[in-house]
């Protein structure tokens, strides 16, 4: 039985690949895999990602979709797990690259001036 599986990584853009580039040495990616196990989908996501030209610097988290509380998702992850499941095919949810993410979690925080 496949497993929804919701992969949480830091990747690399190489030369040729359709992520934007904003300068970031960095992106944080949010990809839904369907895979029997917890190391098919690693592996599944690296071929995947090998493919699109974005290379895998680091898996940060691998949480199956319903064991993990997605309440306060911002990252479209909805959308891709219905895609997932409707295609049986991996799906991304979002990208964000490490500037907007900085931006973006200082700006939650509270520690940017609000614009006049």
């Amino acid at each position: 039985m496949k497993i929804f599986w919701v992969i949480d990584t830091k990747v690399t853009a190489l030369e040729g690949c359709g992520l934007s580039d904003d300068g970031s040495t960095y992106i944080f990616g949010r990809t839904v895999v369907p895979a029997s196990t917890e190391e098919e989908a690693v592996s599944a996501l690296k071929a995947h990602f090998d493919q699109s030209r974005i290379q895998l610097e680091e898996v940060i988290s691998v949480v199956a979709y319903d064991e993990g509380d997605w309440s306060s998702d911002r990252h479209l992850l909805s959308k891709a797990y219905r895609l997932a499941k409707a295609t049986n095919d991996i799906r991304s949810a979002a990208f964000i690259s490490e500037r907007s993410r900085d931006y973006t979690e200082r700006k939650q925080q509270g520690l940017l001036d609000e614009e006049k």
